[in-house]
């Protein structure tokens, strides 16, 4: 009698628990996601975010000028924190990012990495205007775009800087 009450009790304890659990998971808030589109523009921001960071990096010990090296010294300080922010958002919102370069950013740097000095600034700041552009592209579009409201007013914030940084590139690579 007592190890039918014993299996009685566990087998009841269990369903408890298993209902608790189901119920627990039912009745949560949903996780705020994104579309896919959002997360492809997270994804792809974020590569593009860490390889101007390091190619910024690159430009601030390799750069002749002092102004394409001040140039490179604000890159690092803003992207820097965009970086820190949207890594921030992409793990609120359960986005998987990666820290390695891709392909095509590994080449773009290891192309600046071997520039002689006398070309290093020319084609450094060929580079940001290039990738600059197509950043500011980007953002335009996820501003507008943007299924989540915290990813779109996050865009919106950024593309004065953005823009910044484009109008600089360009002013500095016509000197």
């Amino acid at each position: 009698m007592k190890s039918k009450t014993t299996s009685l009790f566990s087998a009841s304890t269990l369903a408890l628990c298993a209902a608790m659990l189901f119920t627990s998971n039912g009745s949560a808030a949903p996780k705020d996601t994104l579309d896919a589109a959002d997360v492809k523009f997270v994804k792809t921001e974020v590569a593009a975010g860490n390889a101007e960071l390091k190619i910024a990096e690159l430009g601030v010990q390799k750069a002749e000028r002092a102004d394409v090296k001040a140039f490179a010294e604000m890159l690092v300080k803003d992207h820097t924190q965009a970086n820190k922010e949207l890594n921030a958002l992409a793990t609120e919102k359960g986005v998987e990012v990666s820290a390695v370069m891709s392909p095509k950013h590994a080449e773009e740097f290891q192309k600046l990495e071997k520039a002689t000095k006398a070309d290093f600034d020319k084609e450094f700041l060929s580079e940001m205007v290039s990738a600059h552009k197509k950043c500011v592209s980007n953002f335009e579009e996820a501003a507008k775009d943007a299924k989540n409201s915290d990813l779109k007013a996050w865009a919106e914030k950024m593309l004065p800087a953005l823009k910044a940084h484009l109008a600089q590139a360009k002013e500095l690579a016509a000197k």
